[in-house]
């Protein structure tokens, strides 16, 4: 038998490629088990494999046993065929769910190698994109379709395990799926049905928002037929329903951690125009309009919404077990966490960043979608300050602002939310605290790549800084951001909170540092710093400097232009004015006028990557021409 085997499996390697579908059809038919075994009956399958003989090999797969010998050793097979869902689904209900799941998780493993090739063999531009990959081949499933397909297996097949420790196998299963997950809708999605299905929660999908927003259909294997018992049943030990409950809980965080830093929310954005509507633009559409018009983005907080209501489903909603796990201490073992089963709850941890953003999502959502959770009961000092510490800038100050834009975005809308309730501070309050708060938070409105985000961080800094009841504390931060700070756009930012100081003491007629000269004498060195060797630079190192520290004198020059009004007498020392307009003023405007000089002036013809320059340069002229008529009037 094993020889004629051999002779019909070389005989079927051999001219399979000159069949039709229907001698093909005949081919797996009648080489099935008993008359060939099935390391062969494999390899005729193999050779003879295609999408028009799917339906007849899914009729076949219905045998449980020949699916319990062969079902495992096809997912790779059938996984890049179009339409092989239906033999896959067979597999997961009626193959060994032990071997099955264990080729499901490789094939994950191997997704997510494959989907790494893509990105580097592509356009860098293209592969930073939407996060929804391209098709591969003609007719070949996408990457995400295979891994929605793999994810929705997983589904059938970890309820049929029926074993003492059924969350090794899940533990496995999770991580495989997010090694390989891309924070795509519809990856998303068929993760939410998987653990909906996983943990027995059957609430149904949350409808959108009063919106037309279209969520893409994932697709699914059928789970009403019914499935095999496992063949090697075991009875569960009674610890284990908690400690599954727990690695979904820690799965689901890190799940919302990827789809959110991948997928903007603009939670801080949205709420700055809600707490500042005077601030918003008119005539021009908010962001929180985007999100509620446009389908894409209306999307992303339906998806996000799901992700919270399984958390809650979970009993993840808890405000303090979400903190106690931010500020928990990680295990630095270097244990292969594959290997290292944990016998209790507690071993299991949520993701850091996950936590942090579920906290975002519950406060976001009582404010702008009206949802009936409590607040936490946090303040800035010290909540918001351990989560500063936390996530910006763990490895020192230098790399604040590179953190992932989800993360920054749940810090900062956390921030604004508890500033616009005035949660400022609970219990002592530490100078030292107090300043390295504004020290992250106003490195960040200097280094993060995104506008919304800067703008974000610069309001939540001043609110925080005009809110600190000693005048001299608030003069120290101004000052030591001039003298020490390497950013020009945040020296522009402290020259703002220095004037917004020192009109805010004028209409209250404080007496404090900044209603007095006091303020104006401290910041005067590094305010109005000596622009004498501007004059020795050559033509090219003149532009450069001038454009890299134009937000700072634009800054400074309408300052100059505000305090040398009348009002403002009171706080400013006694020739300071003359000596700013020698030492500071003349000596910008000589080189002003040098600089625009060798950019042909008001004609940069020739010179359209200096288009910017020639503005800016202007624009420069004339704010010192109005600060120095003012001053010589």
């Amino acid at each position: 038998m094993a020889s004629e085997a051999t002779v019909l499996a070389s005989e079927a390697s051999t001219s399979a490629s000159n069949l039709s579908p229907d001698d093909a059809i005949t081919a797996i038919t009648e080489s099935l088990p008993p008359k060939t075994d099935p390391l062969t009956y494999l390899t005729i399958l193999e050779s003879h494999l295609s999408t028009e003989i799917l339906p007849t090999l899914n009729h076949l797969l219905q045998d449980a046993e020949l699916t319990q010998n062969i079902g495992w050793d096809l997912i790779h097979l059938l996984l890049p065929l179009p339409g092989g869902e239906k033999c896959l689904g067979t597999i997961a209900r009626l193959g060994n769910p032990r071997e099955v799941v264990l080729k499901v998780t490789e094939a994950l493993q191997l997704l997510d190698v494959e989907a790494k090739e893509q990105v580097e063999d592509s356009d860098p531009e293209l592969a930073a994109g939407s996060g929804e990959d391209a098709k591969e081949d003609v007719g070949e499933p996408t990457t995400i379709d295979k891994f929605c397909v793999l994810v929705n297996l997983l589904s059938i097949l970890h309820p049929r395990i029926k074993t003492k420790y059924p969350s090794r196998f899940l533990q496995t299963s999770l991580m495989a799926i997010l090694t390989a997950f891309r924070p795509s809708n519809q990856a998303t999605l068929a993760v939410i049905s998987f653990v909906h299905t996983i943990s027995g929660k059957k609430r149904p999908p949350l409808p959108g928002r009063q919106s037309s927003a279209s969520i893409p259909v994932v697709k699914t294997i059928s789970q009403a037929d019914p499935s095999a018992p496992d063949p090697e049943a075991q009875d569960e030990d009674p610890r284990e329903a908690v400690i599954q409950n727990k690695f979904l809980q820690s799965f689901v965080t890190h799940i919302l951690e990827d789809y959110v830093n991948n997928n903007p929310l603009e939670w801080s954005a949205r709420l700055l125009e809600l707490f500042q509507p005077k601030k918003v633009m008119s005539g021009r559409k908010s962001v929180g309009e985007y999100f509620r018009e446009v389908d894409n983005l209306q999307t992303r907080d339906v998806i996000v919404g799901q992700l919270v209501a399984l958390a809650r489903d979970l009993g993840l909603s808890d405000y303090s077990e979400l903190t106690s796990a931010i500020c928990k201490v990680e295990d630095l073992s270097e244990e292969d966490p594959e290997e290292s089963y944990p016998s209790s709850p507690d071993a299991i941890p949520l993701s850091k960043a996950g936590s942090l953003i579920l906290i975002t999502c519950l406060i976001f959502a009582s404010v702008i979608f009206d949802s009936k959770s409590p607040p936490p009961k946090l303040s800035i000092f010290p909540d918001h300050a351990k989560l500063v510490k936390q996530f910006l800038g763990p490895n020192g100050p230098a790399t604040i602002g590179g953190e992932d834009q989800g993360v920054i975005d749940a810090v900062l809308a956390i921030g604004l939310w508890l500033e616009h309730n005035n949660q400022f501070v609970l219990g002592p309050l530490e100078d030292d605290d107090f300043l390295e708060e504004l020290q992250a938070l106003s490195l960040l409105s200097a280094n993060t790549p995104s506008s919304s985000l800067r703008y974000a961080a610069h309001s939540l800094t001043s609110a925080i800084l005009h809110a600190h009841p000693v005048d001299r504390l608030r003069l120290t931060f101004i000052t030591d951001t001039l003298e020490h700070c390497p950013y020009e756009n945040l020296k522009a930012s402290a020259v703002s909170w220095l004037k917004e100081e020192i009109v805010i003491a004028q209409e209250r007629k404080s007496e404090n540092a900044f209603g007095t000269t006091v303020a104006l004498a401290a910041a005067q060195p590094y305010l109005f710093p000596d622009t004498s060797a501007l004059d020795d630079a050559n033509e090219e190192e003149l532009t450069t400097e001038l454009m890299q520290s134009f937000p700072f004198h634009m800054a400074v020059l309408n300052f100059i232009y505000l305090i040398s009004g009348e009002p403002f007498v009171s706080v400013v020392p006694p020739g300071m004015l003359a000596v700013v307009e020698e030492i500071y003023l003349r000596p910008l405007k000589a080189a002003q006028v040098k600089s625009l000089e060798a950019h042909g002036g008001e004609k940069p013809e020739g010179l359209d990557h200096s288009h910017g320059v020639v503005f800016d340069l202007q624009l420069l002229g004339d704010r010192l021409e109005l600060c120095l008529t003012r001053l010589d009037s």
